[in-house]
Protein backbone atom coordinates (compact mmCIF):
# COMPACT_ATOMS: atom_id res chain seq x y z
CA UNK A 1 0.00 0.00 0.00
CA UNK A 2 1.32 2.95 -0.85
CA UNK A 3 1.74 6.48 1.43
CA UNK A 4 -0.81 7.94 -0.64
CA UNK A 5 -3.46 5.20 -0.35
CA UNK A 6 -3.04 5.42 3.43
CA UNK A 7 -3.17 9.12 3.30
CA UNK A 8 -6.64 8.88 1.29
CA UNK A 9 -8.04 6.61 4.03
CA UNK A 10 -6.93 8.46 6.97
CA UNK A 11 -8.91 11.51 5.42
CA UNK A 12 -12.16 9.15 5.23
CA UNK A 13 -11.34 7.95 8.56
CA UNK A 14 -11.48 11.63 9.94
CA UNK A 15 -14.33 12.99 8.13
CA UNK A 16 -16.10 9.70 9.94
CA UNK A 17 -14.70 10.93 13.05
CA UNK A 18 -15.86 14.11 12.41
CA UNK A 19 -19.68 13.37 11.70
CA UNK A 20 -19.66 11.15 14.52
CA UNK A 21 -18.27 13.91 17.01
CA UNK A 22 -20.95 16.42 15.48
CA UNK A 23 -23.94 13.87 16.24
CA UNK A 24 -22.43 13.69 19.51
CA UNK A 25 -22.21 17.52 20.20
CA UNK A 26 -26.20 17.62 18.88
CA UNK A 27 -27.23 14.83 21.10
CA UNK A 28 -25.33 16.57 23.93
CA UNK A 29 -27.00 19.72 23.80
CA UNK A 30 -30.35 18.63 23.07
CA UNK A 31 -30.37 17.03 26.48
CA UNK A 32 -29.22 20.08 27.87
CA UNK A 33 -31.92 21.96 26.47
CA UNK A 34 -34.30 19.22 27.89
CA UNK A 35 -32.63 19.66 31.41
CA UNK A 36 -33.31 23.37 31.39
CA UNK A 37 -36.78 23.35 30.44
CA UNK A 38 -37.06 21.17 32.95
CA UNK A 39 -35.54 23.08 35.77
CA UNK A 40 -37.17 25.90 34.72
CA UNK A 41 -40.63 23.67 35.23
CA UNK A 42 -39.44 22.68 38.40
CA UNK A 43 -38.52 25.89 39.35
CA UNK A 44 -41.68 27.17 39.13
CA UNK A 45 -43.94 24.23 40.20
CA UNK A 46 -41.84 24.86 43.57
CA UNK A 47 -42.62 28.72 43.60
CA UNK A 48 -46.37 28.52 43.10
CA UNK A 49 -46.62 25.16 45.82
CA UNK A 50 -44.48 27.19 48.39
CA UNK A 51 -47.30 30.41 47.47
CA UNK A 52 -50.47 27.86 47.62
CA UNK A 53 -49.03 25.74 50.67
CA UNK A 54 -48.16 29.24 52.20
CA UNK A 55 -51.60 30.35 51.84
CA UNK A 56 -52.94 27.37 52.90
CA UNK A 57 -51.34 26.48 56.30
CA UNK A 58 -50.20 30.43 57.53
CA UNK A 59 -53.16 32.12 58.51
CA UNK A 60 -51.49 34.94 59.12
CA UNK A 61 -49.70 35.22 55.98
CA UNK A 62 -52.97 34.32 54.15
CA UNK A 63 -54.50 37.90 55.69
CA UNK A 64 -51.30 39.41 54.76
CA UNK A 65 -51.38 38.28 51.29
CA UNK A 66 -55.31 39.28 50.69
CA UNK A 67 -54.42 42.46 52.29
CA UNK A 68 -51.63 43.15 49.32
CA UNK A 69 -54.75 44.10 46.76
CA UNK A 70 -57.33 44.95 49.27
CA UNK A 71 -55.38 47.42 51.56
CA UNK A 72 -52.40 48.50 49.65
CA UNK A 73 -52.57 52.29 50.23
CA UNK A 74 -53.25 52.16 53.85
CA UNK A 75 -50.42 49.66 54.67
CA UNK A 76 -47.62 50.90 56.79
CA UNK A 77 -44.18 51.08 55.46
CA UNK A 78 -43.12 47.23 57.28
CA UNK A 79 -46.01 45.71 55.46
CA UNK A 80 -45.04 47.45 51.84
CA UNK A 81 -41.88 46.50 52.14
CA UNK A 82 -42.95 42.52 52.75
CA UNK A 83 -44.90 42.97 50.04
CA UNK A 84 -42.33 44.29 47.87
CA UNK A 85 -39.78 41.36 48.77
CA UNK A 86 -42.66 38.63 48.34
CA UNK A 87 -42.73 40.51 44.41
CA UNK A 88 -39.14 40.49 44.08
CA UNK A 89 -38.72 36.86 44.52
CA UNK A 90 -41.88 35.88 42.95
CA UNK A 91 -41.35 38.65 39.64
CA UNK A 92 -37.42 38.01 39.39
CA UNK A 93 -38.68 34.12 38.87
CA UNK A 94 -41.35 34.86 36.01
CA UNK A 95 -38.63 37.43 34.66
CA UNK A 96 -36.56 34.57 34.42
CA UNK A 97 -38.65 32.88 32.44
CA UNK A 98 -39.35 35.17 29.80
CA UNK A 99 -35.48 36.06 29.21
CA UNK A 100 -35.37 31.82 29.04
CA UNK A 101 -38.86 32.20 26.04
CA UNK A 102 -36.75 35.02 24.44
CA UNK A 103 -33.60 32.82 24.32
CA UNK A 104 -35.76 29.48 23.05
CA UNK A 105 -35.33 27.61 25.98
CA UNK A 106 -38.89 26.64 27.04
CA UNK A 107 -41.74 25.47 24.78
CA UNK A 108 -44.98 26.78 24.03
CA UNK A 109 -46.76 25.10 26.45
CA UNK A 110 -44.20 26.17 29.51
CA UNK A 111 -45.01 29.78 27.76
CA UNK A 112 -48.24 29.72 28.03
CA UNK A 113 -48.06 29.06 31.91
CA UNK A 114 -45.92 31.47 32.55
CA UNK A 115 -47.89 34.10 30.51
CA UNK A 116 -51.23 33.52 32.78
CA UNK A 117 -48.84 33.78 35.23
CA UNK A 118 -47.53 37.25 34.42
CA UNK A 119 -51.12 38.46 33.37
CA UNK A 120 -52.08 37.53 36.56
CA UNK A 121 -49.06 38.93 38.76
CA UNK A 122 -48.87 42.43 37.29
CA UNK A 123 -52.08 43.29 38.53
CA UNK A 124 -50.41 43.04 42.40
CA UNK A 125 -49.25 46.37 43.64
CA UNK A 126 -46.66 44.40 45.45
CA UNK A 127 -45.03 43.33 41.89
CA UNK A 128 -45.85 46.78 40.55
CA UNK A 129 -43.17 47.88 42.93
CA UNK A 130 -41.11 45.24 42.88
CA UNK A 131 -40.70 45.68 38.92
CA UNK A 132 -39.97 49.23 39.30
CA UNK A 133 -37.02 47.91 41.15
CA UNK A 134 -35.37 45.20 39.37
CA UNK A 135 -36.42 46.49 35.74
CA UNK A 136 -33.23 47.42 34.77
CA UNK A 137 -31.62 44.09 35.58
CA UNK A 138 -33.48 42.59 32.58
CA UNK A 139 -33.54 43.62 28.79
CA UNK A 140 -35.17 45.57 26.74
CA UNK A 141 -37.64 43.00 25.12
CA UNK A 142 -38.23 41.86 28.73
CA UNK A 143 -39.02 45.13 29.75
CA UNK A 144 -41.33 45.55 26.37
CA UNK A 145 -43.58 42.62 27.14
CA UNK A 146 -43.64 43.04 30.83
CA UNK A 147 -44.59 46.61 30.65
CA UNK A 148 -47.30 46.07 27.56
CA UNK A 149 -49.43 43.70 29.98
CA UNK A 150 -52.69 45.19 31.41
CA UNK A 151 -51.81 46.55 35.20
CA UNK A 152 -55.21 47.60 36.22
CA UNK A 153 -55.52 46.62 39.70
CA UNK A 154 -58.89 44.29 39.43
CA UNK A 155 -61.44 44.75 42.53
CA UNK A 156 -62.32 41.05 41.96
CA UNK A 157 -58.65 40.02 42.09
CA UNK A 158 -58.91 37.39 44.87
CA UNK A 159 -62.24 35.24 43.73
CA UNK A 160 -60.33 35.01 40.25
CA UNK A 161 -60.02 30.81 39.35
CA UNK A 162 -57.06 29.32 40.30
CA UNK A 163 -55.24 28.20 37.21
CA UNK A 164 -53.25 24.99 37.68
CA UNK A 165 -49.57 25.61 36.84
Amino acid sequence: MSLQEIYFIAEIVVGIAMMISIVIVAIELRQNTYIVRASMADQRQQRVNWLFKTLCTDNDFRIFHKRIDSEWDQMNDDDRYRAHCLGVVSLRSMLNELVAHFDGQISETEFRNLEWNMKFAARRPNIQSAYAFIKDGYGANVQRYWEALDKTRDPNLLTMPVKQC
